[in-house]
Order: structure tokens, then sequence, then C-alpha cells
């Protein structure tokens, strides 16, 4: 019998198995897995291409779960599938029947490209693991997991300075592992020399990697960076990993390098950063260093810069360093600190070109909301549009000094052809006389703009600045009148910088403060659909991982938060996929299996929130992102209390 892709067969028996009624054909064209359902025990065959006779049992059975690798040729060999079970009491060869058990058996096998290593869910792998062999183009390595249940654990000791190596290999993808210790690096890819291609992290959870005092700033819990001013990286997805405690510095850092790089030097290229969170790390939370053509978005990153002393640097939540055309999109950053400066959310840092900050969210923190720098170069072509700011500057020290808006220049460094259009500023500094705009950068003679944009303040001082700056059709909420200051000339009102030509069409409004709740509900139909490797897709995640986030910022007793799966239960790789999903906030979110959206197709989704009496006080169609959400919910209940966070304590591995 061949099976289609994506079809259901049940065959059920009174008793099991009295004899083989499941005798199937899988086209090897199509699949790459099999989920069978065993008297409710679901196993997962990953490699298997075809359904042998010998094999049959009574079953239900879905297939094609995770099509997408390159089939092989007619006649050709199945590519092997090599797994691991470290609960299993004897070591074996690697097969599913007999499952290596330890992860030093796999390391002495040197993997080929198409071949799969798969850990069984629930197990854990004490040590470090390095496996060998690289992929080709078309026909990668995959590291994942096979089975049902929590993702399996490779536990590395606090000697071990990564918990798992890559080197000088390429053609990878990495997925669904819980990973950690490692005293240096949870994750590090890494390489002397060429360009290595294609590193794909996905779906992972790594956390508590706790070693000694930083030299630099090339080491925390995801690193892809060189080990030698020879090597380069291309194409790097780092999708879905959630990276959290270490007293090391990056949560996820793409790039990097402590080597004396010349001007012209090559870049990293096609860098996407998504989906992903970082929080309880020392040091920056999501970073793109000396990278090209490269994007962080829908990620999130809270409690960065808890480093109690400054010793390497100053760190921010997410930023790009020596970037050209480099995308910072639909993010959030909140709970920002710093032992000395910065502190902020997002930066645009020195010799960076063509970048851009938008529709980012960034509240509570200890900094600056967005900065742009230069020094020693030109920043040039930048542009900061539709961002959400909200209590940034928390710190007196430097809400004086940034702002929320914090434009720098030193050691001859110019921002030319900035714009800040578009973004909504809520600015209530904790001392009086803090400026909303700090901007004491030379433009080298070009103006950056600043239109568009809509700054609510309790303090009357909106921006201090040099020109050449050119201000248009901008809202100034606040109660009295604003005052500014450009160069020399301090104490300007908006009908001075009207009559200068630095400012037109800027409007003054009075101060509203919003009507709350008490508590709202927040619903989600959501389809749960999930990628060619059996994880969750890309639209999926981003709104989940936004979901997630708001739901970990507010008491459940405040905000109720239900997320309705449409077409739900007809993969059977969902359950797994759910339950990695809910590492940050265990119990955060509610699911609930729906068949069908109120008025709305599936594949469309609706978010919604309604008041304690059924009152419906926001509605949205399609992916909402983290400001938009975020932002109408503090508008609803007040600012966040954070009592769902994970708690600060003592986590496995720390000293």
């Amino acid at each position: 019998m061949l099976v289609e892709f994506g079809e259901l067969i049940e065959y059920r028996l009174p008793e099991f198995p009295p004899t083989p009624l499941c005798a199937l054909n899988v086209s090897r064209e199509v699949y790459d897995s099999l989920v069978v359902e065993i008297r409710g025990v679901i196993h997962f065959f990953p490699g298997i291409r075809r359904w042998a006779p010998e094999l049959a049992v009574a079953c239900t059975l879905s297939v094609g779960l995770m099509k997408g690798a390159a089939a092989p040729a007619p006649g050709a060999p199945d590519p092997p599938t090599f797994h691991i079970d470290c609960s299993a009491g004897i070591d074996g060869d690697g097969s599913l029947q007999h499952p290596w058990n330890n992860l030093a058996s796999a390391e002495a096998h040197e993997f080929a490209p198409d071949d799969t290593i798969a850990i069984a869910r629930g197990s854990v792998c004490n040590g470090e693991f390095a496996p060998k062999g690289s992929g080709t183009e078309g026909h990668i390595i995959r590291l994942t997991a096979y089975g049902v249940g929590d993702r399996p654990k490779i536990s590395a000791l606090s000697n071990a300075r990564p918990a798992l190596l890559l080197f000088n290999q390429q053609y990878w993808q990495v997925d669904s592992l819980d990973i950690a210790g490692g005293s240096k690096y949870g994750v590090f890819v890494t390489g002397d020399t060429g360009v290595l291609h294609h590193v794909y992290l996905k779906n992972l959870y790594v956390h508590d990697v706790y070693g000694g005092a930083l030299k630099n700033k090339d080491n925390g819990l995801v690193i892809v960076g060189p080990s030698s001013v020879n090597v380069f990286f291309d194409d790097v997805l780092i999708d879905g990993v959630d990276a959290a405690h270490t007293n090391q510095w990056a949560g996820i850092l793409v790039g990097g390098g402590n080597f004396p790089y010349k001007d012209g030097a090559p870049r990293n290229t096609n860098i996407q950063i998504r989906n992903s969170t970082v929080h309880d790390v020392y040091g920056d939370g999501i970073v793109l260093f000396r990278d090209s053509h490269s994007s962080i978005r829908n990620s999130a990153a809270w409690l960065t810069g808890m480093e109690p002393t400054q010793d390497v640097g100053t760190p921010s939540a997410i930023w790009t360093w020596t970037c050209d055309t480099c995308v910072v999109d639909d993010n959030e950053a909140y709970l920002t600190d710093t032992p000395g400066v910065d502190g902020g959310a997002y930066d645009i840092d020195w010799n960076n070109q063509h970048n851009s900050i938008e529709r980012n969210y960034a509240h509570d923190t200890q900094g600056y909301c967005i900065s742009v720098f230069a020094a020693g170069y030109a920043t040039g072509d930048s542009l900061v549009k539709d961002n959400l700011c909200i209590d940034n500057g928390q710190s007196p020290r430097l809400a004086v000094l940034q702002g929320a808006i914090f434009l720098s220049t030193w050691n001859g460094g110019t921002i030319r052809s900035l714009i800040i259009s578009g973004n909504e500023i809520h600015w209530n500094p904790p001392v009086p006389g803090a400026a909303a705009i700090e901007g004491p950068a030379d433009v080298g003679g070009t103006p950056i703009v600043f239109t568009g944009n809509t700054v609510e303040s309790t303090s009357p001082f909106i921006y201090r600045i040099k020109k050449p700056w050119q201000s248009s059709d901008n809202r100034f909420i606040l109660d009295g009148q604003p005052v500014f200051a450009i160069g020399d000339e301090n104490g300007l009102s908006l009908e001075a910088l009207l009559v200068q030509g630095v400012d037109s069409s800027s409007t003054i409004v009075e101060a509203e403060k919003p009507k709350q709740e008490e508590v709202v509900r927040l619903e989600a139909w959501i389809n749960p659909a999930l990628d060619e490797g059996g994880l969750l897709s890309d639209t999926v995640r981003s709104q989940l991982v936004a979901i997630r986030s708001l739901a970990g910022q507010y008491s459940p007793d405040r905000l109720k938060i239900v997320v309705h799966l449409l077409a739900s239960g007809q993969n059977q790789l969902e359950p797994n996929a759910l339950r990695d999903l809910d590492s940050v906030y265990p119990g955060a979110l509610h699911f609930v299996h729906d068949a069908q959206s109120p008025q709305v197709s599936p594949e469309a989704g609706v978010i919604r929130i309604q008041s304690s009496d059924g009152r419906v006080l926001r509605e949205w169609h399609g992916f909402q992102n983290a400001a938009t959400l975020g932002g109408a919910v503090r508008k609803l209940l007040g600012p966040p209390d954070y009592s769902h966070m994970q708690p600060l304590e003592h986590h496995e591995g720390q000293p």
C-alpha cells in the first residue's frame, strides 16, 4: 500500500499483536521520517524511508513529518540515522534498536552528508559533545531529537570550555536539544580557515554557562565566531533559541573575533537571528559583529548587563557593530542594566552602514531606548523608525547622559544620513531636567531628520542636539510647554524653532490619562503549522514568542492568556513542538485545541483583548509584534509587575 504525504492510516485490533496488519511502503522520493503510535505510545523513526513488512504492527501511522531532505537517487541506499539514548543500559552500534548510550561513542564516528544524529527525548547525556564531519550543499548533517517528551539534554561539566562544539565544520543543523554547562561557551561554532557555510541552530535551550573572569566579549551562551582572522561564516540561522543564565559575556553573538582586522576585510554574510530570547547574562543580549546583509528579528532580551563590575565593555540588549546592511526589526528589550554606560535596548554602533532599527519595543531599561554611535569612522545611512520606547532611562545617571534616544560621536566619527521617523517615545525620567533626546553628535554637514515622531514626556526638556537638524510633523505631549536646546542655544521654545526653520509643522498636545482595566484577557487563534523539519514554522513561532514574552511580564491574575490551536492534533510532532516552546516560562501559555476561529480562516489568525466583562477592547488579524501587543496591554493595565518571570536564584553550574 502506497502512503501519500501527510495521509493518516488507522488499524485497530482487539488484541496486540496477533498478526502484522500495518504493511506499508512509503514513497522513497517523499519521506524522511515516520511517526508511529502503538497502543497510545508514539515512536519516532527519523531517516526511515521504507516501512518494511517485517516491522509491521497494529498502528496509527502518520507519515511525511520531516519532508525536505534531499531525496536519494533511485536505487541508492537510504541515508543513515544514528541514535543516542543515554538512558540505555548497554552501549550499542547507533542503530534504533541498539543506540549508543554516551556521547563519546558518537564522537568516535565521522559523520557524512545526509547523516542524522538523533538523541532520545527525555534522556540526559553527560559531558561535552564535538561531533565530527561536514555536510555539503543540499546534503546537511542534522543533530536532532527523537521520541516524545522533554528535549534531550547535553550536560557538560564545569571544566569543559564548550558544551557543544563545531570546529571548521559546515552544512549542519542542530535542533531540539537542551544544552547546559561549559565554562566559556554553551554552543560554540568556530574555525580557523576559509568560509564556513550553512550553520543552522534551531529550537534549542542553552543555559547555565559559568566560568572565570572575562578577558574579551567572544564568549557566552551561543557563539558563532572565528578562532583566527582567516575564517568567515555565510548562511547562519539561529531560530527559536532560548539562551539564559551566564556569567560570561553574550547571550547570542554571531561574528566577533578579537583580532586586528584590516579595513576592507571580508565580513560574515547572510546571518539571521529570529524568534530567539536571551536573559540573565553578564553582558550583551543578541549582537551582530562584523557582518553584512544580516538581521535580528522577532526576538527578545531582558536582564542583560548583569555583570556587577565593568571589565571588558559596557553592554546593551540588541545591537550591531561594523555591520553593513543589517536589520533589527520587531524585537523586544527590557530590564536592561550595565555596570558602566550603555545599558540600553538597541544600538547602531560605530562603523555601521545601511542599518535599520524598526518596529521594536523597548521598555523599563536602565539606559537608552535607541542609540546611534560613530567613532573613528562615519556611521551612515541609518534608519530608526516606528519603534515604541516606554520608561527608558530608569537610572538617574544614564537618564541625564543618554535620554531615550542617544546620538553620540567620538574620535573623529560622524553620523551621516540618519532618519528618525514615526517613533513613539514615552519619557518619564527619574530626575528633573533630563532630555528625551540627547544628540551631542557630529553629523558632518548632513542634517539628522527627526520627523513624524510622538514624544510624551513628564519632563519639559524634549531634545538637546547639534546642527544641522531638521525636525517636522512631530507631536509633543506634555503638561505645559516643551523646551529645546540646539548647540549653545538653551531654553528654546517650539515657536522659536519654527521661526528659525529648524522645525516645521510640529505641534503640542495636552497630556491625557488613559482609562485602565483591572484585568484583561488576551486570546489568540493560531494554526500551529510545523515546518518541513517537524519544528514550529517561522510565522507561528514569531507570534508565540511575542505572546510568551508578554505572559512573563504580567501576573495571570491581571492578564489571562489563552492560545487556541486551530487544525490541531493532526500532526504527531505537535506536542513536542509546544512542549519545547514552554522552556522559558513554564505554564505561561494556556493552549486550547479548537476546531475553528471566530469568523476568520485558520490561516489568517486573530488576536483579541477583552475586558473582564467580555467587552472587546482590541482586535488584530495576522501577525502582531511585541510593540503592538505589549503597548496595548500596557495602556490597559499599566506597567508590568514581572511576577511570572524566572526567579533570580542559584542555577545549575553557578559558582
